[in-house]
């Protein structure tokens, strides 16, 4: 089974027709099967990763403090969802000992810092929480308590080195993760190719669901 790099585009009724093959082509879709899990995983991490690279990118361009606090949560967000785990049945999550192992520099230590700080500040506020600080204001001269103050203060990073690490740990994870899809591929091709094309072109054509709203 031959490997390509597909374009596609979807036509109004949802189906993914494929673009730039050198014969008339239909993209069926495979039923799921449990054992298509991991590659279901690995495909949507490196979606995670891929935005969280780009996230990093855009932080280190920017100077408005807004924006870099934007760009830098979402990279720590998206990076730290890769090793999260999932409810409902959803997607494996990667294991920090197995995708850094053997590497110098101690990464873990670095990787559960970034995970800390998802947990604590960006997800929960927990450590702001417990940093919250009320004074009181005092008229020393009259012995007069005038009110009180709290001062807006949240935790500030050092974007330039934090950006720098965060982005080492990324790209590894990521060659990790396309070596092991490689791997996933290459062994479920072998296993759809076994079922011979008229079983396969029974199948539907590939189609997406609309975007998910709240309505």
């Amino acid at each position: 089974m031959g490997k390509y790099n597909y374009k596609y585009e979807i036509d109004e009724s949802g189906v993914v027709v494929l673009k730039g093959l050198p014969f008339k082509s239909r993209y069926v879709e495979v039923p799921r099967e449990k054992q298509f899990r991991m590659l279901y995983s690995y495909v949507l991490v490196d979606i995670d990763l891929y935005y969280a690279v780009e996230y990093l990118q855009l932080c280190s361009k920017t100077t408005n403090e807004i924006e870099r606090q934007c760009f830098f949560r979402m990279a720590v967000i998206q990076y730290a969802k890769c090793y999260s785990p999932s409810q409902n049945g959803g997607r494996s999550q990667l294991d920090a000992p197995k995708v850094y192992r053997g590497l110098p520099d101690d990464p873990i230590r670095c990787h559960d810092k970034f995970i800390a700080m998802r947990n604590k500040y960006f997800a929960h506020d927990e450590n702001d929480f417990k940093a919250a600080k009320l004074g009181a204001v005092l008229n020393v001269e009259d012995r007069k308590v005038m009110g009180i103050a709290y001062p807006r203060m949240q935790r500030k990073f050092d974007y330039d080195a934090t950006i720098s690490v965060l982005m080492q740990l990324c790209q590894r994870t990521r060659e990790w993760v396309q070596d092991k899809l490689n791997q996933e591929v290459d062994r479920i091709s072998q296993y759809i190719e076994q079922r011979g094309y008229d079983v396969l072109a029974g199948y539907d054509d590939l189609r997406v669901l609309d975007n998910p709203s709240l309505s």
